[in-house]
């Protein structure tokens, strides 16, 4: 049971700030969203036995923040700002969309990151995973800060121009 509660705190706290978003664009006050999200997050809890780990999080948790949404619009129908239903569905379909475009760049990304040098990984994992500025990486690999940040430059630029190359391999292969 720690596992479980682990993984869906983990999973949660990365998804957690789309889903809030997903809300916010469909309901437009902070109070109500933030409700949502609270209402979302306790059934996310109680159906985690049921969420597939192959499945995206963020995905599987707007779709149950949707059903809130609606039951939230049904509580609400006497205000006639809201939508109709085959506009939230688009939507919803449009969202969908751009969590699978963020995915499948995001898989770019960690091939990509896989190429890089020794050095340059090094440098990234300590900018973003460690969270050091460039002034603190170039301190602890004792190179100049302007020259740690025209390396950056450099691989940004790399992985840039990978991720766009990998993608369109992709959508070449299906």
């Amino acid at each position: 049971m720690q596992t479980s509660k682990t993984n869906f705190i983990e999973l949660y706290s990365k998804s957690q700030k789309k889903i809030f978003f997903y809300i916010l664009s469909l309901v437009h006050h902070r109070s109500d969203a933030e409700d949502l999200l609270q209402q979302t997050a306790s059934e996310m809890w109680r159906l985690f036995d049921k969420y597939q780990e192959d499945k995206n999080f963020a995905a599987w948790g707007i779709a149950i923040a949707h059903y809130k949404i609606l039951d939230y619009r049904k509580s609400q129908s006497r205000n006639k700002l809201f939508l109709s239903n085959d506009v939230y569905e688009q939507i919803l379909d449009e969202f969908n969309d751009l969590s699978e475009l963020e995915e499948q760049r995001r898989n770019a990304l960690d091939g990509c990151l896989k190429k890089l040098s020794d050095e340059d990984q090094k440098m990234i994992w300590m900018h973003y995973e460690e969270g050091l500025s460039y002034k603190k990486v170039a301190e602890n690999l004792q190179r100049s800060k302007s020259g740690i940040y025209k390396v950056m430059a450099r691989i940004h630029c790399n992985l840039l121009a990978c991720i766009k190359k990998t993608l369109i391999v992709w959508q070449r292969n299906g």
